[in-house]
C-alpha cells in the first residue's frame, strides 16, 4: 500500500519561485534607470559649462533587452568636442567628466539591485 505525503505550502513556495525571473528582470531595469540617471547628473555636475553646450549633449538609454546602460554624448556635432574635454588635446588640458561619474557610481549597482530584488520579491528593502 502507497503512502501520500501532504506537503502544506507546496503550491505558495512554488509560486514564489516563479516570481523570482521577473523580479530579476524588473529589479535590473530599475537598478540600470537609477544608475544610468546618477551618473548622468555627476557628469553635467562636473562638464565644464564656459564654453558650448556639452553638459546638454549629456544622456543616458537603457536598453532592457540587453541589461545595459550608457551614459554619454550621441550629439554629432558635439562628439569630438566631448572627447576633447574628457581627454584634453596638445594646447587644452584634460577636464574629465565622465570617467569620475562612472568611477564615483560604480559601487551603486550592486546594492541597489540587491535591494530592487528584495522589494520586488516582497523582502522589504
Amino acid at each position: 500500500m502507497a503512502r501520500r505525503a501532504r506537503l502544506d505550502g507546496l503550491g505558495r513556495a512554488l509560486r514564489a519561485v516563479s516570481r523570482v525571473p521577473e523580479a530579476m528582470r524588473e529589479a535590473r531595469t530599475e537598478t540600470l534607470h537609477e544608475w544610468a540617471e546618477n551618473v548622468q547628473d555627476s557628469a553635467e555636475d562636473r562638464v565644464p559649462r564656459d564654453q558650448g553646450d556639452l553638459w546638454q549633449a549629456l544622456d543616458h538609454r537603457i536598453s532592457e533587452q540587453y541589461g545595459r546602460a550608457e551614459v554619454g554624448v550621441w550629439e554629432s556635432d558635439q562628439l569630438e568636442y566631448a572627447l576633447y574635454v574628457e581627454k584634453g588635446t596638445s594646447s587644452m588640458a584634460d577636464q574629465p567628466y565622465l570617467v569620475p561619474a562612472f568611477t564615483e557610481h560604480r559601487r551603486q549597482v550592486v546594492r541597489t539591485y540587491r535591494a530592487a530584488v528584495r522589494r520586488r520579491l516582497g523582502g522589504g528593502a
